[in-house]
């Protein structure tokens, strides 16, 4: 089983996994704590003052930083002019990032708008859910936004997709529903059978039905394009769903660690990840592969459709990778919730190994090094000194710097 960049001996205190679980419980307690503020607006704003523009590249990623602090993006989606569009929640934005990372913000009407998903819609427009407004906004490519106020109150909408009925579908978690609206605003509400089932994500699937995730009762649903629900057990809390390059449903166990597989008839096989990760976000990818985000492993994760997996390192220490989404030309387009960044991944930059130099470093800063340009760790020695109170740091290293390797290549150590 590859495990592409991962090191098995890197550090994974239980202090971040804590903070990591901690950050997840808020996102959800906040979700559910959302008030309703009524009333459609469609209104025209213009881009808000953007910031000055930070680039940081690393081995197959780009990131890019959003303007401010603490915006804590939350989705993403590419629309038919070729860039790509995101939810800002805390600064309740609507966000434009081009391809080549230029980005722009516009604001949302609602004070308390609180975006959560966003999807394209087959107008054209780009469709997003308010959690805090209980609205369904749709913004066009120019910046023009429109709002649709929820029939049942407190409903928190939450994931968004466009169905194969030309319609958009999204999720209500707290108020246990299923929601379509028209391209014209036309809302209408499916009610789930079982009680407290959280609805979360949801995708459509290829069979011309919609699949969503039911992260409370571990179920996955499935809707019709006239509302009949039909709801399949699964092993893990499901959180992110998408369809597969194999005309299968993919989704993620973002407690258990698991990616599961869901066949339209409904047969489940679920993989475990190597390592328990909390995987969210989940698309497919270049390489007839499913790519999904791991929070707190900082990572991105890849797995076949035979179920093997692989494993790439962000480079911002913390990221807390999200939502997930492919682009053009074999990329991936993630968001980073906690860095407040959006990194456009290229995977074919992650089939080599560069060695880094790391003489003089110390075994734990020359780990992020290796697992930053996707080599492996390999055998660390010690050099035979009388005691010495200095600290050990890297004094060989084989091979050398700058050597390029297959991908996951083990470089070995030797301490003095």
């Amino acid at each position: 089983m590859s495990r592409g960049a991962h090191d098995p001996g890197r550090p994974g205190p239980a202090t971040k996994r804590g903070r990591a679980m901690r950050a997840l419980a808020v996102c959800l307690s906040a979700a559910l704590a959302l008030q309703v503020v009524m009333g459609a607006v469609g209104s025209a704003l213009p881009p808000l003052p953007q910031g000055p523009l930070r680039v940081t590249p690393s081995r197959g990623f780009t990131e890019f930083a959003i303007p401010g602090a603490n915006g804590r993006p939350s989705a993403i989606a590419m629309a038919r002019d070729g860039n790509f569009w995101f939810v800002e929640t805390r600064h309740n934005n609507i966000g434009r990032i081009t391809p080549r990372g230029k980005i722009s913000e516009f604001g949302i009407p609602s004070s308390r708008g609180e975006p959560r998903g966003i999807a394209a819609g087959a107008d054209g427009n780009l469709w997003f859910t308010e959690g805090g407004s209980n609205k369904i906004g749709r913004i066009s490519t120019s910046g023009k936004i429109s709002e649709f106020p929820l029939p049942t109150r407190n409903s928190v909408p939450f994931a968004i997709a466009a169905g194969p009925d030309g319609n958009i579908w999204f999720t209500n978690p707290a108020a246990n529903t299923i929601g379509r609206i028209t391209m014209d605003g036309v809302i209408t509400e499916f009610p789930i059978a079982t009680a407290i089932s959280s609805p979360f994500g949801i995708a459509a699937g290829p069979d011309g039905n919609v699949w969503f995730t039911e992260q409370h009762t571990q179920k996955i649903g499935r809707i019709t394009p006239g509302g009949t629900i039909s709801e399949f057990p699964v092993g893990t809390l499901p959180y992110g769903i998408t369809t597969g390059p194999d005309g299968n449903l993919w989704f993620t166990g973002w407690i258990s660690g698991k990616i599961g597989r869901i066949s339209t008839s409904g047969a489940v096989t679920e993989f475990q990840i190597p390592e328990r990760s909390s995987p969210r976000g989940i698309t497919a990818g270049p390489e007839g592969s499913l790519w999904f985000s791991e929070w707190s492993a900082n990572a991105i994760g890849r797995i076949t459709p035979s179920g093997k997996f692989s494993q790439f390192t962000v480079p911002t220490e913390e990221g807390f990778p999200g939502a997930i989404t492919a682009g053009p030309h074999g990329t991936l387009w993630v968001i980073e919730e906690l860095a407040g960044k959006i990194a456009q991944v290229d995977p074919r930059l992650f089939t080599t190994c560069v060695v880094p130099k790391l003489r003089g470093n110390t075994l734990a800063r020359a780990r992020k090094l290796l697992r930053r340009e996707q080599c492996g760790l390999g055998r660390v020695t010690r050099a035979r000194h009388r005691k010495r109170k200095h600290r050990l740091v890297v004094v060989a290293q084989k091979p050398a710097a700058k050597k390029v390797l297959r991908h996951g290549a083990k470089v070995a150590l030797r301490l003095g």
